[in-house]
């Protein structure tokens, strides 16, 4: 085998290798940032309501979704934030209803208050005093 000869087909098996690692899951990082940045933008978190006592009325933004204990998902950024505000009431299941209420704004009006947390509990135990004169 000749020079040339050698040479033509060390570069023919170079050039395979090189498109084989390519084809094998190196991304560009164009193509990195675009799918981390999809991902980001799409998720969702699992936040479980909890109450004491349990089995309180939840609703969200008005809408009754359940009792507790409760696991709700939320669309949140890269951060942990809310993406639109939302408003969590829970109703106590004794008589005389207590109610507490939570809120959580929008990512873009409020950093840190927007962001929603793991796990949500409320403390409906709390009995409001009527004071008779």
């Amino acid at each position: 085998m000749n020079r040339v000869s050698r040479y033509w087909a060390v570069t023919g098996v170079v050039g395979l290798l090189l498109a084989g690692t390519c084809l094998g899951g190196v991304e560009s990082p164009a193509r990195s940032e675009q799918t981390r940045k999809s991902v980001w933008t799409s998720s969702t978190r699992a936040v479980t309501i909890v109450s004491r006592p349990i089995g309180a009325r939840i609703m969200i933004n008005g809408e009754y979704v359940g009792t507790t204990p409760l696991t709700v998902d939320f669309y949140v950024d890269h951060e942990g934030r809310v993406k639109r505000g939302i408003e969590m009431r829970a109703i106590s299941p004794v008589p005389l209803a207590v109610q507490e209420i939570r809120r959580f704004p929008a990512a873009d009006t409020d950093g840190d208050a927007s962001r929603m947390p793991h796990i949500v509990d409320f403390d409906l135990n709390i009995h409001p005093v009527l004071v008779i004169r």
